[in-house]
């Protein structure tokens, strides 16, 4: 065993002591930590699968779990500098942790067992795309959470609270259901956007290809989907509407762009909260109603508030980040006024 992965196994084990986290310091400033991970991977990967009955599928979405579990930790950003190294080391050493996990656990079967549903969620700010057990693809964004199991047998359902986009593999025998909060997706191969966020007025299902139906739980209803059709509930009066859309403008935030068709201000603001990862502010009466038309990419926030000062009567201020007196990281902050 080399000395770096003697110091990762201390690390891993939960030593903090003085020479171990100098030796990750001074690792961690080389340049060849992702080729080192990498021949660790090759190593270990064969011998794990070897020494079990679990399927590299499922092995793949504990991954995906561990890594997820690790991000949000790593984004919450906690004071202590010793805390906040050992996040970025576990970051680093993800693969080489899941290593130790199923080589020193007895009983691997069971560690998987305990693992038999992913959870990921996306935080502010991101987005996140992943690979579902039957191959079919999903993206979510940001401040949202996806649910699925490590393989599909018999059904292929999934739960999303958010906004997820997803590209099904075609099976006539097992549909694929996503459960949402206020209705149930059903397809059996498809390109859909969903948009269920708790704190949202409205949930929506957007058709890009294929056929959706569509079977709501607070209202009972059943709607067959076809491609550039959405179906928007509105919870306050728990009805239902359907509109032809350009279904292309509603998926265009996996491809980096945020599109705005006339869209209210207040919707806009919760949109910039999620993709720029920040507190918005209205700070005049009014001004949610205002109409905002735009297709930007996804980059500077400034430099799409400058848009929207030019387009509407409105000035901005962003604050930054702070540190609070008990050493929590408060979210920056973005104040509108009228101008």
């Amino acid at each position: 065993m080399t000395h770096n992965k003697k110091v990762f196994e201390e690390l891993y084990k939960g030593n903090r002591s003085f020479s171990v986290i100098s030796s990750v310091l001074t690792y961690f400033s080389q340049r060849k930590v992702e080729a080192d991970v990498e021949n660790i991977q090759k190593e270990e990967w064969g011998s794990i699968c070897e020494d079990s009955n679990i399927p590299k599928a499922e092995l793949k979405h504990v991954l995906y779990k561990l890594k997820y579990q690790i991000l949000l930790e790593k984004t919450q950003r906690q004071k202590h500098l010793m805390i906040r190294i050992s996040q970025i080391a576990a970051v680093l050493i993800l693969p080489l942790a899941l290593f130790f996990l199923f080589r020193d656990n007895k009983n691997v079967s069971d560690t998987v067992k305990q693992l038999s549903f992913v959870e990921l969620h996306c935080p502010e700010g991101a987005r996140t795309k992943f690979t579902l057990p039957d191959g079919s693809m999903g993206w979510l964004a940001g401040g949202s959470t996806v649910t699925y199991p490590t393989s599909f047998e018999k059904h292929r359902n999934i739960s999303v609270e958010g906004e997820a986009f997803f590209s099904v593999e075609r099976d006539e025998k097992h549909p694929f259901v996503v459960e949402l909060n206020d209705f149930k997706v059903s397809v059996l191969g498809t390109e859909f956007n969903v948009l269920n966020y708790k704190d949202e007025p409205v949930s929506e299902v957007v058709v890009l290809s294929g056929l959706v139906e569509v079977s709501g739980k607070t209202k009972r209803f059943v709607k067959q989907l076809e491609p550039n059709k959405k179906l928007q509930l509105q919870k306050d009066k728990n009805k239902i509407y359907l509109s032809d859309v350009n279904a292309r403008s509603y998926t265009s935030w996996i491809e980096g762009r945020l599109e705005f068709n006339n869209e209210y201000l207040e919707s806009v603001c919760r949109k910039i909260e999620r993709f720029y990862d920040v507190d918005v502010e209205l700070n005049n009466k009014g001004l949610e109603n205002n109409l905002f038309r735009a297709n930007v990419k996804i980059g500077s926030l400034e430099e799409l508030l400058k848009y929207m000062s030019t387009a509407l009567p409105i000035k901005y201020e962003l604050v930054d980040a702070k540190e609070s007196a008990d050493g929590k990281i408060m979210q920056r902050k973005l104040i509108i006024s009228r101008e």
